[in-house]
């Protein structure tokens, strides 16, 4: 079985999505048979017969069938036009619970549909229950698209000595933060907090094209520190010019600093309003949040400090490989679909 590289990106994502352990198993040996495993070698790894093996690939070859049936259950109780239309109509109002969703089918079909059988509809076409992504108010899809455009360009007119810099300022804060794990079901895992928040300060630069990574830490960020830290950046660097990308802060964004750059050799660059999801460094700042502070409770504000310290002046070389694989420069572009929830 010979499947495109966009196929197998599809299949793959949807294994990942699935929460059905048979559809699960179907997809599995869709992938492996295109990776040239024989049928017998999938059957045994699944635990499955050889026949139903055949089964699934014969059925996604001539139905590119991926999806596994409702176990026990029977073909949806809506024909073709009722699913499509009621599709559509899920993809415009967002319900918050699967009885209303019940509810509703049955006032506009007059078909009875159980919780349960809901759910298995639901997933098996496509839908997860999660929760909306969270995105400023004013937040400008526009001005972010005119951005990536300007930044592209600003790439290919790189002159041979000039390095560009993604900068930004991050605050860790002193107070443990409880993020998702596995845990049983039955248990209820506990993370201890802290008293009182204290919090440190950092500026940092980030290079993507040799994933160097300049940090200074100070009592807080404001004009003058934004220069001494440009300062630094300047002698640490032999290019000609740097481009330094950032954000609109106060502290980027004055009088005093601009002064200084008049005999400088940054040229800055402002992002749009409201996108951090155009600054590769967040990701950096994710990397330490995930090593350094996620469900982890220090017993005083020097332990802490001391870690997150370590973590800029000592660990980011050692894991120049992992980082340059997490961060870059495909930005998530963001497209504005507001949720509307179904009238109660």
């Amino acid at each position: 079985m010979n499947l495109s590289s966009e196929a197998k990106l599809q299949l793959e994502r949807l294994a990942r999505q699935t929460r059905d352990k048979h559809e699960y198993t179907r997809i599995c040996v869709i992938l492996a048979r295109s990776e040239g495993m024989s049928a017998e070698s999938i059957a045994q790894a699944h635990r499955i017969s050889v026949s139903s093996v055949y089964l699934y690939l014969t059925e996604y070859e001539k139905e590119n069938k991926s999806q596994h049936e409702i176990r026990g259950g029977t073909e949806s109780k809506l024909n073709r036009e009722q699913a499509k239309e009621l599709l559509l109509h899920l993809q415009q109002v967002t319900y918050l619970h699967t009885k209303d969703v019940c509810r509703y089918v049955k006032a506009k079909y007059g078909i009875e549909y159980s919780r349960s059988g809901m759910n298995h509809w639901l997933i098996s076409h496509g839908f997860s229950y999660k929760e909306p992504l969270k995105v400023p108010g004013k937040l400008d899809p526009e001005k972010q698209d005119q951005f990536i455009a300007k930044y592209q360009q600003l790439k290919t007119d790189l002159k041979a000595g000039e390095e560009v810099f993604f900068l930004d300022a991050v605050h860790p804060d002193f107070q443990s933060q409880a993020v998702c794990g596995w845990i049983l079901k039955s248990e209820t895992k506990t993370l201890s907090t802290t008293n009182k928040q204290f919090r440190l300060h950092f500026v940092g630069a980030l290079n993507l094209e040799n994933m160097t990574v300049l940090t200074r830490e100070y009592e807080t960020v404001n004009a003058e520190n934004m220069i001494d830290y440009f300062r630094a950046l300047e002698s640490n660097s032999t290019a000609s010019k740097l481009h330094v990308i950032c954000d609109n802060g106060r502290a980027n964004k004055n009088k005093t600093l601009e002064e200084y750059l008049k005999s400088s050799k940054i040229e800055i660059h402002y992002l749009p309003p409201y996108s951090p999801n155009l600054n590769p460094i967040e990701r950096l700042w994710k990397v330490m949040r995930e090593r350094k502070t996620y469900n982890k409770c220090y017993e005083s504000f020097a332990q802490f400090s001391t870690a997150i310290r370590s973590f800029f002046f000592e660990e980011i070389p050692k894991i120049a490989g992992i980082l340059k694989e997490r961060i870059n420069d495909n930005f998530q572009r963001i497209v504005l679909n507001s949720l509307r929830l179904a009238a109660t």
